[in-house]
């Protein structure tokens, strides 16, 4: 398959040893994407060599992919920016290499934004699956950028492998902040809503996410109480304080705690 000259997307998927099963299964959903004026950048930070050499190979199945690899381990912010530095495309879509992609996604999104040009970052809900891809929750967002910006204070209000955004104002923006080890999707959300980016979320899931646990360490927590502390501003300040002082609560609550919550309240059983 050719790539055109100028791709109107930029599929941006950072991978680290992922099982060429898996990364398989996940490409040939990019492959079989009905929008197929798209570009895809992987980078690939595996330690093992022979699951880098794999990614590498399928890479070269479709030269709408490009491999890219970084000399040394940068993180994941840190990959996302080098794929943003290459991208082509007017829009840039996140991506996951364990994920899987309904065949319409990028068309549907691309003709969303392109019929509102007041939107700068487009989410939509997805579904939950296990490690063997069975679907085990469906997960919905708010859809309007009101309710958005209102439940960042909270929570992350988008889903951050869902995304896709306008390149000019990704970049803008200066891209991911490379010091955020966990949580930089959140710390970007919340500096994007500050520079006035508007948010909308579509209710149909359009992408599969591949969740084996729903427990996430101390270090995450701590990144996402810096997010908020740094992008503290007068907008929606009482929930601001209240989310802050819920997610200080929540990260110190016992893990087994955590996983019963998270899956009775958080995630919604199909």
């Amino acid at each position: 398959m050719g790539v055109t000259d100028q791709p109107l997307v930029s599929v941006i998927v950072p991978t680290f040893n992922e099982a060429p099963a898996s990364l398989t299964a996940s490409f040939d959903t990019l492959v079989a994407q009905t929008h197929t004026n798209f570009e895809c950048l992987v980078v690939d930070e595996s330690s093992d060599p022979a699951l880098a050499a794999a990614c590498q190979e399928l890479c070269r199945r479709d030269d709408r992919f490009h491999y890219i690899r970084p000399p040394a381990r940068v993180g994941l912010a840190a990959s996302l920016n080098l794929g943003l530095a290459r991208a082509r495309g007017a829009y840039i879509a996140r991506f996951d290499g364990d994920d899987l992609c309904h065949s319409a996604r990028l068309a549907t999104q691309v003709a969303y934004l392109e019929a509102h040009p007041d939107v700068h970052v487009l989410g939509c809900a997805l579904e939950i699956i296990d490690d063997v891809g069975e679907v085990r929750a469906l997960r919905r967002y708010p859809a309007r950028h009101a309710a958005i910006a209102r439940r960042m204070q909270f929570t992350s209000a988008i889903a951050h492998p869902t995304v896709v955004m306008g390149a000019a104002v990704l970049r803008a923006a200066g891209g991911y902040d490379p010091s955020f080890r966990y949580a930089e999707d959140l710390e970007l959300w919340l500096r994007l809503l500050g520079r006035g980016a508007r948010f909308a979320n579509l209710e149909r899931p359009l992408l599969k996410y591949r969740q084996t646990s729903s427990e996430r360490g101390d270090a995450h927590w701590e990144y996402n109480l810096r997010a908020r502390t740094r992008h503290f501003s007068a907008s929606y300040w009482p929930e601001r304080i209240l989310g802050i002082a819920a997610i200080a609560v929540w990260s110190a609550m016992p893990a087994t705690l955590r996983r019963v919550i998270y899956g009775r309240v958080v995630l919604r059983k199909l």
